[in-house]
């Protein structure tokens, strides 16, 4: 080995030598941000806040990147064309590194083999990597541990390491011959298990020892390139390395019980807590919730220190520290005294995803020992703590989106062998995801991400053109910083955003009865004040006693109300021009149901005339040109089978695609009024319109269903 070691040190531009004492960083590369309550008791209590620590960093000046790739060659790769795919993923990394990154292969099977050493990747040896990977061929069986000690070696022998980021792809569809295979904890290593039959749980294990790496499951029906694309595109912007987080109290005010960070290491020194993140790719973001013992404190104060916290990291080799952050929180007593259990809305969110990790963990080991009922009720637990949270925000929406479609692959996994091992795959790599707040690929559960970055999407979206086009010049991650510099919205030394419009303040009034007497002596006539006071308040209590047997009566006939309700909807075909924006043909079916559950009287709809939108666009019209009458107690189901066509979006609404597609979930915006004319009493009939807001969000491209959600709660409503 000593005389390969000349070849791993090869000079690549841009080395630096890390050390020097450490600085304020007063760019602002990393910032802190907390939430938490603003108010609480006097007495000793427990409030919870989240950190959220945010890469503001300008990834024009990357590192470099050293990045072995361990691919299994074993026979069963020759199997559902996975050695091709293997070979069109490795041809994307070549083609996206540059000279300022080197790329080492090795190959495993029965043993291990280096095939290049880690050198530069300039355009001759791009040629020479193109021919070994055009070569791969399959045969003998899965050593994992041999190849993946083979690919840390050629790190170690390393002697340029500063201003390197060091990673390790390793892809394996096998079963892992021996679990042992080392010590990874100082080195990124990203597992990619192709196949239902790779060993998800030791591959899973590894990435979790290793520093930041995740586990990242590809059935054999999806490709390899989307997987490999994203990390490699993380990678190639890493500013920020070495990133740790140090939480302390208050003395005298505060104590940290415990701190939530996923997979992420903790050192405990003095009171303090340390959370070592490793390198960050650009614009990520971690959250942390750190949960806090509040000491009691005499009235007489008002205010203290609930945490500090604070940053460390380098940036080409030199050691920098962030701003402190100061959590200080209001200590009041009485009527305002804050309920410790009240916690901001991002707070709450937040608990909730990490609690759907903790869940989804459970899920596996039940799993794992065949308990499906068992993890299918884990899951269904975690998603009913999510509807107490639902609302409109995105990410509820997918987390509730994740938890759908695993639901639905248990039950498709029952009778199925093979589905339950696609399951556990889709278990371990969400939530090695969630653990360590970075994308993965996630099996059935694709297109539905959390935690992708500007640059993790660029690249991820080349992958998918190169996978259609080989011959295609894969434009440098240099491009990518370059539209997302263009993109990214200016903030001021706070972080807060510039150039925006500040909403007006909202002016009000309030009504006040004009002939109140106020000081009756300054009246000539107080009698006349008083009566007209009296009138006053007899007037009040009349109004009040008629709107409480109006709104009587309404409570009792609104259960029974004419209403449309949806029963059913399904995403045929959409075909999305990214380059225009153009919505070029949009297929569906969807079923509205017209409801009268009155038994004694028709129910008469006047014609239907809904809108389907997709961000302010009207996409599709539902119309049913003629009136209809539905008979007592019962419906009348109306098919409408939507076919539209050249729908362009607006700069705001590509966006909002964008993001649809990517998170494998298209939400329509259905609404509309229909007049409905029926008999109340005896005598008298009424008119009313009945109107319909609500939003459909279907899988896509997945089964093209409507969450049932969504389904349930989209009825229209009476005034």
């Amino acid at each position: 080995m000593s005389s390969d070691i000349h070849n791993e040190d090869q000079s690549v531009p841009y080395a630096h030598s890390p050390g020097g004492t450490p600085q304020e960083d007063k760019v602002g590369n990393m910032r802190l941000v907390s939430h938490s309550n603003d108010k609480a008791p006097l007495e000793v209590n427990r409030q919870q806040v989240m950190l959220e620590l945010i890469d503001e960093s300008s990834p024009g000046e990357r590192f470099g990147l050293d990045l072995v790739a361990v691919l299994d060659v074993s026979e069963s790769m020759g199997q559902w064309d996975r050695l091709a795919k293997v070979k069109t993923a490795m041809q994307f990394v070549i083609k996206k590194l540059r000279p300022i990154d080197r790329l080492s292969i090795v190959t495993f099977s029965t043993n291990a083999k280096r095939l290049c050493h880690l050198r530069s990747v300039t355009k001759a040896f791009q040629a020479h990597l193109k021919e070994l990977v055009d070569g791969l061929k399959a045969g003998g069986s899965t050593n994992i541990k041999h190849g993946l000690q083979t690919g840390q070696q050629v790190l170690t022998d390393r002697r340029l390491t500063g201003g390197r980021v060091a990673s390790i792809f390793v892809l394996s569809d096998g079963e892992v011959n021996d679990a042992k295979v080392g010590d990874v904890s100082d080195v990124a290593v990203y597992m990619f298990g192709f196949g239902a039959d790779c060993d998800h749980k030791v591959l899973e294990g590894i990435a979790r020892e290793s520093k930041g790496g995740t586990f990242n499951y590809v059935d054999d029906t999806e490709n390899m390139i989307e997987p490999f694309s994203q990390i490699l595109g993380g990678l190639l912007s890493v500013v920020i390395q070495d990133l740790k987080l140090t939480v302390s109290p208050h003395p005298g005010d505060s104590t940290i019980e415990n701190v939530q960070a996923g997979f992420y290491p903790q050192t405990k020194v003095h009171g303090s807590v340390i959370v070592s993140f490793g390198d960050l790719f650009a614009r990520e973001v971690r959250k942390v919730i750190v949960d806090v013992l509040l000491l009691d404190v005499p009235s007489k104060r008002k205010s203290m220190i609930a945490l500090i916290a604070q940053c460390s990291y380098s940036i080409q080799g030199k050691p920098f520290f962030s701003r402190k952050l100061t959590v200080t929180i209001s200590r009041v007593t009485g009527p305002g005294a804050a309920d410790p259990n009240r916690k901001p809305e991002a707070v709450r969110i937040e608990i909730a995803r990490v609690g759907l990790a903790k869940s989804l963990e459970e899920a596996c080991t039940m799993a794992d020992h065949h308990d499906l009922d068992g993890a299918r009720e884990k899951l269904e637990e975690a998603k009913n703590d999510l509807k107490v949270l639902e609302q409109s925000n995105s990410i509820v929406d997918i987390l509730m989106t994740q938890l759908d479609k695993l639901l639905e692959m248990i039950w498709n996994s029952l009778p199925d062998l093979r589905l339950r091992l696609r399951l556990l795959g889709s278990l371990r790599s969400l939530k090695t995801s969630h653990d360590r707040q970075r994308p993965a690929a996630t099996g059935y559960v694709n297109g539905v991400r959390l935690f992708k970055t500007e640059f993790t999407e660029a690249s991820r979206e080349q992958g998918k053109f190169f996978k259609k086009n080989r011959n295609m010049e894969v434009p440098p991650v240099e491009d990518d910083f370059k539209k997302v510099k263009q993109q990214r919205p200016v903030r001021d030394e706070q972080g807060q955003g510039m150039g925006m419009d500040t909403p007006p303040a909202v002016a009000t009034e309030a009504w006040t009865c004009s002939w109140w007497p106020g000081d009756l002596e300054s009246h000539q006539d107080s009698r006349w004040a008083w009566a007209m006071v009296m009138m006053c308040m007899v007037l009040a209590i009349g109004v009040t006693v008629i709107g409480g047997v109006l709104f009587a009566v309404y409570l009792f006939y609104a259960r029974k109300m004419p209403s449309l309700a949806v029963s059913d909807a399904q995403l045929g075909v959409l075909q999305y021009a990214v380059q225009g924006g153009t919505i070029q043909h949009l297929q569906m079916s969807i079923t509205i149901l017209a409801k009268n559950d009155k038994s004694e009287a028709d129910a008469s709809f006047s014609p239907v005339d809904l809108a389907l939108e997709f961000h302010g666009a009207v996409v599709a019209v539902l119309r049913t040109p003629a009136p209809f009458v539905v008979a007592p107690g019962s419906s009348l189901p109306l098919h409408y089978n939507v076919v539209s066509a050249e729908r362009t979006l607006d700069q705001a609404g590509m966006r909002a695609m964008f993001e649809s597609l990517n998170a494998g979930v298209v939400p329509l915006q259905l609404h509309g009024k229909v007049r409905t004319r029926w008999k109340v009493g005896i005598f008298l009939k009424t008119k009313y319109w009945t109107r319909i807001s609500c939003r459909l969000r279907f899988f896509y491209p997945g089964n093209g269903t409507v969450m049932p959600t969504d389904r349930h709660r989209c009825r229209s409503r009476s005034p």
